[in-house]
């Protein structure tokens, strides 16, 4: 055991899978449960080049294709204030072959202009998800967002504390994945919102991919019916919790909710915490737990209860869901040191990864600051990392920023390449923030 034994940190991967039998779950009036907004960037920048706009409308137009008849949406225009497209008061539309077609129309009507506040652009979307009609039996919506810009906010306009402060007013209202194109969009505002949003961020490159990935993020919006989940975390009395996130398929920042204590019943004897998931599909997810406990001599050998985690839902909408019994976290002190200082596979790939994350934000510190050395040590590390994970599609975005001259995966040797574009930087940074399952999971 480490030498500093009262604070040594355990962790543990909890994974969660739903499965479905059958096709997606209606609400309880036969209508899909799906609530979608999506959220194009209007703003002047987007007419330079204006084939921009153009592929920003067909992939709107490509995504308004793949929501099914009786779900409800809206399309807002993006400024420096969000504007109404479709339907052109304030509310949602209930989709149709007739309202889609008339917001193709709108889309194509609307006029770009004036600058970029994305933050004023979700808050639009939480107050049309909030005006969404009483279901029977008060089953709660899919509520998804979709956002695209070609660029970041604007001072003038909003501030980054501005946005984060919108950004957090929306956490557990709705999801939101989003989309840069060209090559003077933030990244670290989309990962802003994105993480706190419980979405995917991703660049898109060559315009004529756009309308496949918006009809594809909208169809998996579409598919996920399953709403309430959460994750409940009973902690030994004398356990401290240190992180506890998302890992897999994307880093996600989970936010305790609220519990009522006279409604819950644990026998764990300390803390309790519990957390919302979003919106599920057919789909597995990872998450990462890390506890300490403190030691006591007569403990040594013992296998030891820390945690208890516990999957419910929430509200009348788990009535069909059935759901597992709760798992416990356990542990053993021990003096052996080949046991104590190794880490089970599964964990030690999403430390790795959240290495890799860490490896490859420094290396582009170092890049931005002109230090080529520290650069290709970090993008080194980066290589190596990726190559361990199993991590493909990071090896290929590192490609575009160094040579690789040996891929000795314990002491890779590489060089930045001569003309690097801002895009492929950006590109890796968001790529930085998804994973890849570990080895034991991709080989099943």
């Amino acid at each position: 055991m480490p030498g500093a034994r009262d604070s040594a940190r355990m962790y543990a991967v909890i994974t969660v899978s739903v499965r479905r039998p059958g096709g997606a779950r209606p609400t309880p009036d036969g209508a899909p449960r799906l609530a979608e907004v999506l959220l194009i960037d209007h703003s002047s920048s987007m007419v330079n080049p204006p084939s921009r706009l153009a592929a920003a409308r067909d992939a709107a137009a490509a995504a308004l294709d793949r929501i099914p008849d009786g779900a409800h949406f809206a399309v807002v225009a993006g400024r420096d204030r969000a504007a109404m497209i479709y339907p052109p008061r304030f509310g949602l539309a209930v989709a149709d072959a007739r309202s889609r077609a008339d917001a193709r129309i709108a889309l194509h009507a609307c006029t770009p202009g004036g600058g970029t506040a994305m933050g004023t652009w979700l808050e639009r979307a939480r107050q049309l998800f909030r005006g969404l009609p009483d279901v029977p039996g008060n089953d709660p919506f899919v509520r998804h967002a979709l956002l695209l810009t070609d660029g970041r906010n604007e001072p003038g306009y909003e501030s980054r504390d501005e946005l984060r402060e919108r950004v957090e007013h929306c956490a557990s209202e709705f999801t939101c994945d989003a989309v840069g194109i060209g090559d003077a969009w933030d990244t670290d505002e989309l990962l802003l919102i994105t993480r706190e949003l419980g979405g995917r961020a991703s660049a898109v490159g060559d315009l004529a991919r756009l309308s496949g990935e918006f009809a594809a993020l909208t169809a998996r919006a579409a598919e996920r019916d399953v709403t309430g989940l959460r994750l409940r975390l009973h902690h030994r009395a004398d356990v401290t919790l240190h992180s506890f996130e998302q890992v897999h398929p994307t880093r996600v920042a989970l936010r305790p909710a609220y519990v009522d204590m006279a409604a819950v019943e644990s026998a764990a004897g300390g803390p309790i915490e519990e957390y919302a998931t979003g919106a599920w599909g057919a789909e597995t997810r990872d998450y990462l737990l890390c506890v300490s406990a403190p030691y006591r001599p007569d403990q040594l050998g013992k296998v030891l209860f820390l945690t208890e985690v516990e999957v419910d839902v929430a509200g009348p909408a788990g009535a069909d869901v059935e759901l597992p019994e709760p798992a416990a976290v356990l542990m053993r002190w021990s003096d052996e040191a080949d046991l104590y200082s190794r880490l089970d596979p599964r964990v030690a790939h999403y430390l790795h990864e959240d290495e890799l994350h860490r490896t490859f934000e420094q290396g582009c510190a170092a890049l931005r600051e002109g230090d080529t050395a520290a650069a290709e040590a970090h993008f080194a590390r980066s290589w190596a990392l990726a190559t361990r994970t199993g991590d493909t599609a990071m090896q290929d975005h590192l490609r575009k920023l160094v040579d690789v001259r040996s891929r000795d995966e314990r002491d890779p040797v590489v060089r930045l390449r001569t003309v690097i574009e801002r895009f492929d930087i950006e590109a890796a940074r968001i790529q930085a923030g998804t994973s890849v399952l570990p080895s034991v999971e991709r080989d099943r």
